[in-house]
């Protein structure tokens, strides 16, 4: 076990630089921090590539530690993680992985019914649609240019690791003509679509999601087969996208 003692350490510097989407895409790693995450990882076949712990984690965690089967593990000095940390209180943890890799014919021969993400800014809630994905049988995301990053630290927390179990893959415009072509129902969330209560849905189908504050983008509405829309009572004008998007997920896993 190597050992860091200075926040001006290379390795401490190259970590911190992994916080812009820019850089984890480039070195093909992103953070997980936390011992749950990090199991959640190992048991999702995650390739962890390296793993950093404070000198206190270790002191009460050793066991655990020296259990792990990851080639590069460093110790820090007390207080060099927690400048590194996403965390309120961190747990002293933290490690990289690299990024599963998924095809996109290789899932749509599968038939499930699929997410796709249309600029949905908030990482949080592109992240907690991922995690309603996985509870709701979808079978992978999509998630369009101008998405937020669900490998942020952010993202990935609030998807609780089911990142790690469902199939999610960066795609344009063109996922609509492959999917078309796959004989994909695709559906649109909006306000004035059809209610979801009434209107007959298929299974086989891609739900749209857009984004928060501006909906679908209206080249995206020309490739949809229906607009859907979700009754409401009161004086309610719209739902948050991912709360939404788990409502008729889980409309579209009762058919």
């Amino acid at each position: 076990m190597n050992r860091i003692e200075s926040k001006d350490n290379q390795r401490i510097k190259r970590l911190k630089s992994l916080d812009k989407k820019k850089v984890r895409e480039q070195e093909d790693l992103f953070f997980i921090e936390g011992r749950k995450l990090l199991d959640e990882a190992f048991t999702s076949h995650v390739k962890v590539t390296e793993v950093y712990v404070s000198d206190t984690y270790y002191q009460n965690n050793m066991s655990y530690v020296d259990r792990l089967i990851v080639k590069d593990i460093f110790l820090l000095k007390d207080g060099i993680l927690e400048s590194l940390s996403y965390m309120a209180n961190p747990e002293g943890i933290l490690a990289l992985g690299r990024p599963l890799k998924w095809d996109v014919f290789d899932v749509i021969k599968k038939g499930s019914p699929v997410l796709v993400m249309d600029r949905i800014n908030d990482p949080k809630n592109a992240g907690t649609m991922v995690r309603s994905a996985e509870a709701f049988g979808i079978g992978c995301v999509f998630a369009l240019e101008g998405c937020a990053d669900l490998y942020n630290e952010k993202a990935l927390r609030a998807s609780m690791g089911s990142l790690f179990r469902i199939p999610y893959i960066k795609a344009t415009e063109e996922i609509f003509s492959i999917l078309n072509k796959a004989g994909y129902a695709i559906y649109g969330l909006d306000a004035n679509g059809q209610d979801i209560e009434t209107v007959n849905l298929d299974k086989h189908c891609a739900l749209v999601i857009g984004n928060e504050s501006n909906g679908l983008d209206k080249n995206i509405k020309k490739h949809l087969t229906k607009t859907l829309s979700i009754p409401m009572q009161g004086m309610t004008e719209s739902l948050n996208a991912a709360c939404a998007a788990g409502i008729v997920m889980y409309k579209i896993s009762l058919l």
